[in-house]
């Protein structure tokens, strides 16, 4: 555990974007990972919530290796789902504000118009187990109600763990030819900048369904190719099919997202999705790149 009767509890805050909430929040955050917390076990959400205090929960906890859940759904489904309902029935309890992050995967991936926070029902039809078990964690907080904000969000990097961005950074290092899927369409979003924008959605203790991610869209081989043209680089980058780099989990082809909601919140989206991207290169690989601040 990290701190005592702090304001909010971050829970999984020693994930990729746990460890930036938490650099965001300072004193103000107490964090709890499955060391601290099985949230899988609703006596010990409960305990844990009784002797915290904590007036607002961000969940960043889930099981997000996307293939492997194919062949884990009742894993997937413990960290998801169950645990996404033990907190929602704690924190209605308790009358604590609770913050849980889903994702794009909930959406069937079809068509090309970006996806409103209140889409209708027939838009939700996600292709994996891993989609699946993220939508139903936020049908169960449906029905329980409370005071509860789910925030759908994408294509997360971050200097604390591992994700593509970095991935892409390595490989067009060491390869002249990079094959990347050029069909599937969202918004590389940095961590940092989805701390920022959980941390407003805590101070207004803001209820609801919100979309975050810096702003834009973009196909993986669009990103990969901003990557190995800001850091110089001279590998090729060659676009290819979904069909042709299979994977056992279907990933959506059209992962835009709306995000009016946050916007009219905020005053403004996060910062554009390149424009992140740079300045997390410069600071995670070293290139001397321009970035525009970030919304807040």
């Amino acid at each position: 555990m990290t701190g005592k009767r702090a304001e909010i509890l971050v829970i999984g805050h020693r994930g990729m974007l746990g460890q930036d909430l938490m650099a965001r929040l300072g004193a103000r955050a107490a964090g709890a990972d499955r060391e601290e917390c099985d949230v899988t076990r609703r006596d010990a959400v409960e305990a844990l919530l009784d002797e915290l205090k904590p007036a607002t929960i961000i969940n960043c906890a889930a099981y997000t290796a996307v293939d492997q859940a194919e062949s884990e759904p009742e894993l997937a489904r413990s960290l998801n789902a169950d645990a996404v309902e033990n907190l929602g029935l704690a924190a209605r309890a308790r009358r604590i504000h609770l913050i849980t992050i889903s994702t794009d995967y909930v959406f069937s991936g079809e068509g090309e118009a970006p996806w409103p926070e209140d889409a209708p029902a027939s838009a939700f039809a996600p292709r994996s187990v891993y989609g699946q078990t993220k939508l139903e964690g936020e049908q169960r907080l449906r029905r329980i109600g409370g005071e509860f904000c789910v925030v759908r969000t994408q294509w997360l990097y971050g200097a604390g763990g591992r994700n593509f961005v970095d991935t892409m950074a390595a490989l067009s290092a060491e390869k002249p030819v990079l094959r990347v899927v050029n069909d599937q369409l969202g918004a590389p979003t940095w961590t940092r900048d989805l701390a920022d924008a959980l941390t407003l959605l805590a101070e207004r203790r803001a209820t609801g369904f919100f979309h975050v991610a810096n702003s834009g869209f973009a196909s993986w081989y669009d990103v990969t190719r901003h990557i190995v043209q800001r850091l110089g680089r001279a590998c090729r980058v060659e676009p290819c099919t979904s069909e042709e780099f299979p994977r056992p989990a279907r990933r959506p082809h059209n992962s835009r997202l709306a995000q009016g909601k946050f916007a009219a919140l905020a005053g403004s989206a996060p910062r554009p999705w390149p424009a992140a991207l740079d300045a997390y290169l410069s600071e995670r690989h070293g290139r001397n790149t321009d970035g525009n601040p970030t919304f807040s």
